[in-house]
């Protein structure tokens, strides 16, 4: 599949198949899926016999591609989510957390007169403006913002140790 964004900007999530993006005089600014969705989109991988990540390739010329990684507030949200339904179990958070990379996908860019940048965190007012949107909108309780709010500015283990820390501080209180 093809992405094009010509004298303009693209907002959305990086996809999950193989894609090629071509941004020419404009931005693109991608989000990560969540970690439990990786995990359930590489289950299903395995599933139907392919093992490797879709490939994606960038191609910005006179423009900007920033991947961004999900906001914690987003990160806890799907992880709750998805253990609600059944999709994943904490044990396959806790055992594939560590094996699934920053966003499962293979990823090849070209950039002439342009940026291109990969894996940044959300601003510190990003994720504390979701936090405080979800907790807001009854969402996310006090205790699990709080146990999230240590994972700001945080990148691996300890990003993923305060949303497991708030997924589990929920099924203590529910």
């Amino acid at each position: 599949m093809i992405q094009v964004c010509i004298m303009s900007g693209h907002d959305g999530y990086l996809a999950s198949d193989k894609k090629f993006y071509l941004t020419l005089m404009g931005g693109c600014d991608l989000i990560c899926p969540t970690l439990a969705r990786q995990i359930v989109a590489k289950r299903e991988r395995e599933r139907n016999g392919s093992s490797h990540a879709p490939k994606q390739f960038f191609l910005t010329i006179m423009g900007a591609t920033e991947i961004t990684a999900p906001t914690l507030a987003q990160e806890f949200m799907d992880l709750r989510d998805l253990l609600q339904s059944g999709s994943i179990t904490m044990a396959d958070w806790d055992r594939h957390s560590g094996d699934v990379g920053r966003a499962d996908v293979s990823v090849g860019s070209l950039s002439l007169m342009g940026g291109f940048s990969d894996s940044e965190l959300p601003t510190e007012d990003d994720e504390i403006n979701a936090l405080a949107l979800q907790r807001h909108l009854g969402h996310i309780s006090e205790a699990e913002g709080v146990a999230l709010q240590y994972g700001i500015g945080r990148r691996g283990a300890e990003r993923r140790a305060s949303v497991r820390r708030a997924a589990t501080s929920s099924a203590v209180t529910a």
